[in-house]
């Protein structure tokens, strides 16, 4: 199934007209593959008017009715008029106690969303044209209703994510993910002697021995690492790694919520050296596609992405995504931590009520944290893409993210990458 949502980005801003519409994104539920076409001008397109004919022709194809659902939700100053993409804890329970693990999830925990809750945001993800779910935890393979989740939401219309600490990965679980085409990564943090230090003796083969049966059993699979003080030197190896089991590796840094704050496991400006060697090796030709890597640690950024973001953004939090915990609590991103995480979803409200600010103001607030100066004459459009990451390390907002390519070569001694 294909949707296509109407856009006004420039809604409060170039713009006062709600049913004005300046973008068209179209997706495959099926692939996850998103397709943003900008137009030249804006066109007026009323709400509750399909108009296939004149959407097709904006698209450049002929629309099929029944093949695609067209999507005009009213506009969202400085945000995307519904999320594109929702991070859903559906629980906290896990067999392990990483002590970098964003949610704090581990043994004992027992906070799980109902079916009932997933039932209601299914209906409203169809409605609002959500086009990605990340489903998260804890080990989501132990929520005890897993396989009801997964097809709820994949009846949405979505695109399906998830992530295992491999401890519960039987041939039902396989059969599962691949009919329901779920992107699957196997985390792993650094190679043995690393892994197991963080993440419990016997880890790293069990989460070997996953991969395989995941591969095997035709699972979209790839192996996933978090970047931390104690694993960037295992890099490399991860690479390797990755490769001789003939997956991709996805890179990204670990970012201040949990108990990677309590334990201090996050990159501090003084691992700056050592990161922009992580980055040089990332973005090697030799390596570079073998991996994935959040767009900012990038060297080139693919102008593709640019046409993804709003108004020049590349934190999506607020205005692309937002995050929704095992709780029901809702804020714009975990990585802002507690202060920003208010209000239970279908309590308090609905995705659209959270969204439109309808309840409490923090998705405003985030919407309105401005870029460092030092980003204003930067050619690159990553924009210090983690605030979250800025105010913990500086106390603001207005100082660069530790994490920033262009940082970390100055600090490294470093003028090309």
């Amino acid at each position: 199934m294909k949707i296509i949502r109407l856009e006004n980005t420039s809604f409060g801003f170039s713009s006062l007209r709600e049913e004005e519409v300046d973008k068209l994104v179209e997706f495959d539920s099926d692939s996850g593959a998103l397709k943003v076409h900008t137009l030249q001008s804006p066109q007026q397109i009323p709400f509750g008017s399909v108009q296939s004919d004149l959407i097709g022709q904006l698209v450049g194809q002929k629309l099929h009715e029944g093949s695609v659902r067209i999507i005009h939700n009213s506009p969202v100053p400085n945000a995307y008029s519904a999320p594109f993409k929702i991070y859903l804890d559906i629980t906290l329970a896990c067999s392990l106690q990483c002590p970098f693990c964003l949610s704090e999830a581990g043994h004992g925990q027992k906070a799980s969303l109902p079916v009932s809750t997933i039932e209601k945001l299914a209906a409203e993800i169809q409605e609002l044209g959500v086009m990605y779910v990340k489903i998260g935890g804890g080990d989501p393979f132990l929520h005890p209703d897993f396989e009801t989740i997964i097809n709820l939401l994949r009846s949405a219309g979505c695109f399906l994510t998830t992530s295992t600490n491999s401890a519960v990965v039987t041939p039902q679980v396989v059969d599962l993910l691949v009919k329901a085409g779920v992107r699957t990564s196997v985390s792993i943090e650094g190679m043995e002697a690393v892994n197991d230090s963080l993440r419990g003796s016997g880890h790293f083969r069990k989460a070997l021995a996953a991969l395989e049966t995941l591969k095997k059993g035709g699972v979209n699979v790839l192996l996933r690492t978090t970047l931390l003080r104690q694993n960037l030197d295992d890099v490399p190896e991860l690479v390797k790694l990755a490769r001789n089991r003939g997956v991709k590796i996805k890179f990204s840094y670990c970012r201040p919520a949990g108990r990677a704050v309590r334990n201090q496991t996050m990159l501090s400006p003084q691992d700056s050296p050592r990161y922009l060697k992580v980055l040089e090796h990332l973005n090697s030709p030799e390596v570079l596609s073998h991996v994935l890597m959040d767009e900012g640690m990038m060297s080139s950024q693919p102008a593709e992405v640019l046409q993804k973001l709003l108004r020049g953004r590349m934190c999506g939090a607020a205005n692309r995504s937002m995050h929704i915990d095992a709780n029901g609590k809702v804020s714009p991103c975990v990585f802002f931590g507690p202060t920003f995480s208010f209000g239970k979803i279908y309590q308090d409200g609905t995705i659209r009520d959270f969204w439109q600010g309808k309840v409490g103001n923090k998705f405003q607030t985030v919407r309105a944290i401005r870029q460092p100066h030092e980003c204003d004459s930067c050619s690159r459009f990553c924009k210090n893409e983690c605030p979250a990451n800025r105010f913990y390390f500086w106390d603001n907002y207005d100082q660069q993210d530790p994490n920033c390519l262009y940082e970390a070569m100055r600090k490294g001694g470093s003028s090309t990458i």
